[in-house]
């Protein structure tokens, strides 16, 4: 009897243990289903305008598009939390010195040239559009959905800028693979971070395409004004020059002209002084043997560099008398192409 009642009491104690195991088990699966239903199943995708930078040249240009985000979600019994980054891969043409590339190909087997430029999230042009997905330079979207709200669309603007000083052959100019990249997150409780976004590998892509049409076109730099000092004999002539820049694409013709300036009597360009002149000339040489009036003008072609042009100026020994001031004028410079 004592063996029995020893069996008896030991499976006895065994089935507690049992049950007791059965019910943390059902406990732990309670557990991991309200979590399960805190992390939403939605979704999102994109759609994109194309980014055109219409007509640029040397001085560069800006433009900007909008992205369109449309979002989902079925089924939740609480507001649902969505957070949505994105970024843009490197894409073809690849990038050169970390900027972002469009081409001249257009398929008829010659060399391409290139544009350089790049994109940002802000106007300002301070927030750059990385290549991946880095938690340090993403800029993302907080959206909220209601309770029976089932999609949303949200618009997103980009930016890009292409770079000035750049001269390049006269063409059309195209991306051909950048694949925008849409990533994001759903949660009831809290806003994703941008590293769940980053980690939970939900992306939708659709094809950015960068346009632009790079124009044969020419800038003048500067035109430094012409400065001949200070004197306070005009008994002799007095002499200065100035340095004028420009930049035209390979091989165009330009060429630069100077009009009379705003006192021409007739017969000579003059600087003023209240009721007073002084007359003087300019010239295309430093021996002042080429005289550069408003129906001559100095001519070259483009390099797609900087070209540099010195203007010669003369003040003739004046034997008039003259009140002390500054005597000013002002002369047009037209560069044609």
């Amino acid at each position: 009897m004592q063996i029995s009642r020893d069996s008896g009491y030991s499976s006895k104690k065994y089935m507690l243990k049992l049950l007791y195991l059965i019910s943390l088990s059902c406990a732990l699966m309670f557990i991991f289903q309200s979590q399960s239903h805190a992390a939403s199943t939605g979704s999102c995708w994109l759609s994109v305008d194309t980014l055109n930078f219409g007509s640029v040249s040397s001085k560069g240009g800006v433009s900007s598009t909008n992205v369109t985000v449309k979002c989902n979600q079925y089924g939740q019994s609480k507001p649902v939390r969505v957070t949505f980054c994105l970024f843009v891969p490197e894409g073809s043409p690849t990038l050169a010195s970390n900027r972002r590339r469009i081409s001249s190909n257009t398929g008829d087997g010659d060399l391409s040239a290139y544009l350089s430029y790049d994109l940002y999230y802000d106007s300002a042009m301070t927030q750059r559009i990385d290549t991946k997905a880095n938690a340090s330079s993403l800029v993302c979207q907080n959206k909220v959905f209601g309770v029976g709200q089932n999609d949303a669309t949200y618009t997103v603007p980009i930016y890009g800028k292409i770079y000035p000083g750049q001269n390049v052959k006269a063409s059309y100019y195209t991306s051909f693979n950048m694949p925008m990249t849409l990533i994001m997150a759903y949660s009831e409780e809290a806003y994703p971070s941008k590293e769940t976004v980053i980690a939970t590998g939900k992306s939708q892509t659709n094809n950015l395409l960068v346009t632009a049409n790079y124009e044969n076109s020419c800038n003048l730099y500067s035109t430094p004004d012409l400065n001949f000092g200070q004197t306070s004999d005009l008994s002799n002539a007095v002499s200065g020059v100035t340095t004028i820049s420009l930049s035209c694409p390979t091989n165009t013709s330009w060429k630069v002209g100077l009009d009379n300036g705003l006192n021409y009597d007739g017969t000579s360009r003059r600087m003023k002084n209240a009721g007073n002149y002084i007359k003087y000339s300019l010239y295309k040489s430093a021996d002042l043997s080429q005289t550069w009036d408003n129906t001559t003008y100095s001519q070259g072609t483009g390099t797609s560099g900087t070209q540099q042009i010195n203007i010669y100026g003369r003040v003739p020994a004046q034997g008039s008398f003259f009140p002390a001031g500054d005597y000013v004028d002002t002369v047009t410079v037209t560069l044609t192409y």
